[in-house]
């Protein structure tokens, strides 16, 4: 337990502790939206972003940003039902983003900075401003939430059904895809772009066979993400491997097990 005197280690947990909330509350949503491939091709396609703004000079994850909020805008503002219907657009957007990405860190006078950073995180080097970052982040997703939950549950479960209510779908969908793109970023630095999709989606499937109200799913996810980044920091550093990869391995592995007892349940209820 000395570790824990030091800053970096102190930074690193408080990051999982603010990062579980978004993942728990915006990846419940993307998993009853079904938005998990939309999601893939807006976290791979900003790292396109990050090497043309590293090529420059510039934050890189200013870049990761930029790209994520205007692919993230510009799904937000596209007609759902063609969106869905072009998956395989994304899927080049998704391959596009990245080969651009590599392309640019490549080009890059002197030493190329270390990939596996951007692709698979370092929660180690989380500062005090990107805490700062995660909380103001986590409480504008908290207020929304509370203030929205019925008008969002609906949108989220029947969007012809909240049409014919009055509720504005495009708006929603607007801050819906607006909120995934900051979490993203928000992500990249703890996990990195390749697996920050992995910490969006876990928590959710496990805990949704479990419960059926979306609240008390949020509340559970957001548990079982803390759960999980926690034993994975720990793991990784007892074990000096790579903290992002082997959360995502223990976050799977918790998965296949919860899978399991769902089976066994169906079986012998």
């Amino acid at each position: 337990m000395n570790i824990l005197q030091y800053e970096f280690v102190q930074n690193a947990l408080l990051a999982g502790f603010l990062l579980s909330i978004a993942s728990g509350i915006i990846g419940t949503l993307i998993v009853v939206k079904r938005d998990i491939f939309l999601v893939g091709g807006i976290s791979h396609a900003s790292f396109g972003g990050l090497g043309i703004f590293y090529h420059f000079g510039l934050n890189p994850i200013l870049g990761a940003f930029t790209v994520a909020f205007l692919a993230g805008s510009t799904i937000g503002l596209s007609d759902d039902k063609k969106l869905h219907a072009h998956n395989a657009l994304i899927g080049v957007i998704w391959a596009f983003g990245m080969s651009v990405g590599i392309i640019f860190l490549t080009i890059t006078p002197g030493s190329a900075p270390n990939l596996l950073t951007y692709l698979f995180g370092d929660v180690l080097t989380v500062s005090s401003g990107d805490l700062l970052n995660i909380f103001v982040y986590d409480l504008v997703l908290l207020l929304t939430v509370i203030l929205f939950y019925k008008p969002l549950m609906v949108y989220l479960f029947d969007k012809e059904f909240a049409q014919l209510h009055g509720i504005n779908v495009r708006v929603y969908r607007y801050l819906f895809y607006l909120f995934i793109s900051i979490a993203i970023v928000l992500m990249i630095r703890s996990v990195g772009i390749i697996l920050v999709l992995a910490l969006l989606t876990i928590p959710p499937l496990i805990t949704m066979p479990f419960f059926k109200r979306l609240h008390h799913i949020m509340f559970a996810s957001v548990i079982v993400c803390l759960l999980i980044f926690t034993g994975g920091f720990f793991t990784a550093y007892f074990m000096n491997l790579p903290t992002g990869p082997v959360i995502i391995i223990l976050g799977t592995v918790l998965l296949a097990i919860a899978k399991s007892l769902c089976s066994l349940q169906k079986k012998y209820s």
